[in-house]
């Protein structure tokens, strides 16, 4: 059962990495050893599909187990099961729909869905045929408005086209995705606003020299970035010899592409070393937290 768990894991980490190096680094002389290097990120997704199930099982499990527990916060873990089952079973119909569709009749009556499918509206189809690529294709009308002429005829795939069920299925899948899940997403980033002007706040005492550089350079990009910074510039080009040179967007592009951007690199140049240092220490089997035990 040990090596089950340990050694054969550290086995399969060591022979993969190895693989991919020698991959990404051999060249035409070795061309399937090369072509490894496109097969090995088709099996992790693969691999990837099961854990997204294997999580999803998981996460059921635990939220289960505290809503029979009544344990305290399981009215979210309730929410969650809702939600998640919810929007599951929309995916499962939505993308299953020629399951529950009969098949396209000219005459017949459709749900026409936008490009983007957040919308609707009920056409007729009068003719159908296939595209320069092979695909079918409908011609549709939407049904006149009184008083109006007579819509001309449309092309649109036919996957677009949807029954009664489908359309229903699509709109509520759209409400709770659109309506719901998006504007509480877009309400959590603008409280963490509040959260960012609360840091910056505490970031910007100047208790040191390095405090002090940080604020300028943050005063100067943020306010290059508004209206009033180009009337803070006209005000400072009064200033006999030097004036001109105070322009505000000037200076603060100055800051993005030399001082920001040099650091950014340095950090990035950084990240990258801890990276290959810690992907290293996984292939040899020194980090071993993965495995779930202690490192």
């Amino acid at each position: 059962m040990l090596f089950i768990k340990r050694t054969l894991p550290l086995i399969i980490t060591f022979f993969t990495g190895i693989i991919m190096i020698i991959a990404f680094f051999s060249g035409p002389a070795l061309p399937s050893v090369k072509a490894l290097e496109d097969t090995f990120p088709k099996w992790i997704q693969v691999i990837m599909s099961f854990t997204m199930l294997l999580g999803a099982f998981s996460l059921l499990r635990i939220n289960l187990n505290k809503i029979s527990r009544k344990v305290d916060g399981w009215g979210y873990s309730l929410a969650l099961v809702i939600g998640f089952l919810t929007m599951a079973i929309l995916g499962f119909l939505s993308g299953s729909w020629p399951m529950f569709d009969r098949d396209i009749k000219v005459g017949e009556k459709y749900y026409l869905l936008a490009e983007n499918s957040m919308s609707d509206r009920l056409v007729t189809v009068v003719g159908s045929s296939v595209d320069e690529e092979g695909n079918p294709v409908v011609d549709v009308t939407a049904d006149p408005i009184p008083g109006q002429p007579v819509p001309a005829p449309e092309r649109a795939p036919v996957y677009r086209l949807k029954g009664t069920f489908m359309a229903w299925i699509n709109s509520v899948q759209q409400v709770l995705f659109q309506g719901v899940f998006k504007a509480a997403q877009a309400t959590m980033f603008s409280l963490l606003a509040f959260f960012v002007a609360s840091a910056s706040f505490r970031a910007f005492r100047v208790k040191s020299k390095e405090a002090g550089l940080l604020m300028g350079a943050a005063f100067i990009v943020m306010l290059g970035n508004v209206p009033i910074g180009n009337l803070v510039s006209r005000l400072l080009s009064y200033i006999p010899l030097i004036g001109p040179y105070l322009d505000i967007a000037m200076i603060k592009e100055w800051i993005l592409a030399y001082p920001s951007s040099a650091a950014q690199s340095a950090i990035l140049v950084g990240a990258m070393l801890g990276y290959i240092s810690a992907s290293m220490k996984i292939i040899f089997g020194v980090e071993r937290s993965h495995l779930g035990g202690e490192g």
